[in-house]
């Protein structure tokens, strides 16, 4: 069985490239098309996208290029027909210009990874980030776990612990066990209440599977929008990427899996000494977002220069020098 790739691209090509070159390697023989949706770039990255010397490297992968309509970067995509619970029509005055007027709207194939759920044939899709270093077949790895269970919705990285209040007494592993750290999980408070945790003192909701590298069924994907008006790749209420819909999903009456979470559990550890051994994520020591506001007064700087120089040490590529920034 193979799988499809989902991965946002936005003015780092070299390290997307790199992140695929690394899961090429690992993975490679169990990965049909990547879909690298573009968000509006507007430097030379689409043109290093559809370079022959990189399709004929990732042959006989085929790469599907796509360009947003417009701009998205972490905002959230409004769309009338696609409106989950809490955006009544009051909401939907509130909001009247982002959800109406053509210059604010977007279309579906917008949102992250959405175009890739619309358009593969593939019964699953790998949803990655494009600053992941692979090490080990995670792809064998996230098949055996979706195919184990026909109502797994989604597999991969249990967490966003570092925002969550509840994280000293909760756990990716305790989670995995079948551990709820309040009767209102997958929502987390947003205060120090962990004892008297109720959403109506504020509330946010950290918990999710991360969507830097996920694998989700499609059709399920197909069936939590349809039912609950939310797509895996937009930011909604109180979250982040993925974090409103994982809620979602288990409201739909999914299954969820962490299989290295699922793997420690054969040892005494909180956190599985497995993961860095099949990736890692920013790689390259600061997370993508920071790379794309340059957080702020250029304490981050994304290192193109470098990563052209490893392409060319670790997988005998010689990167197209195309690109002007």
């Amino acid at each position: 069985m193979k799988v499809d790739v989902a991965v946002q691209s936005y003015k780092k090509p070299e390290s997307l490239l790199y992140t695929l070159m690394s899961l090429k390697k690992v993975s490679g023989d169990l990965i049909d098309t990547v879909y690298i949706n573009d968000d509006c770039s507007n430097d030379g990255s689409v043109e290093i996208f559809n370079d022959i010397r990189v399709k004929e490297y990732f042959a006989p992968w085929k790469l599907n290029v796509r360009v947003n309509t417009k701009n998205v970067g972490v905002n959230q995509v409004y769309m009338l027909k696609y409106r989950p619970d809490y955006m009544n029509w009051l909401f939907v005055l509130s909001k009247f210009k982002r959800f109406i007027d053509p210059k604010a709207t977007h279309n579906k194939d917008d949102i992250r990874y959405q175009y890739a759920i619309d358009n593969t044939d593939k019964k699953y899709l790998l949803i990655i980030h494009d600053d992941v270093k692979f090490f080990k077949n995670i792809v064998q790895l996230y098949l055996d776990t979706m195919e184990a269970n026909p109502n797994m919705a989604i597999v991969g990285d249990l967490g966003q612990c570092w925002r969550c209040k509840f994280s000293e007494i909760c756990s990716p592993k305790k989670l995995m066990q079948g551990f709820r750290p309040s009767k209102y999980w997958p929502l987390s408070p947003t205060k120090d209440n962990k004892e008297n945790f109720n959403p109506k003192n504020g509330y946010t909701r950290a918990c999710r599977i991360n969507e830097w590298c996920c694998m989700v069924d499609v059709e399920k994907c197909k069936m939590i929008t349809k039912q609950k008006g939310c797509f895996i790749g937009n930011m909604y209420k109180y979250s982040d990427t993925s974090a409103f819909w994982f809620g979602k999903m288990l409201e739909c009456g999914f299954d969820f899996s962490d299989p290295i979470a699922s793997e420690a559990l054969k040892t005494q550890l909180d956190i599985s000494p497995e993961h860095e051994e099949y990736y890692l994520h920013a790689w390259q020591g600061h997370p993508g977002h920071s790379v794309w506001v340059d957080q702020g007064m250029g304490i981050v700087k994304y290192n193109r220069d470098e990563i052209i120089d490893l392409m060319k040490k670790d997988f005998g590529f010689d990167f197209p020098h195309k690109l002007i920034g």
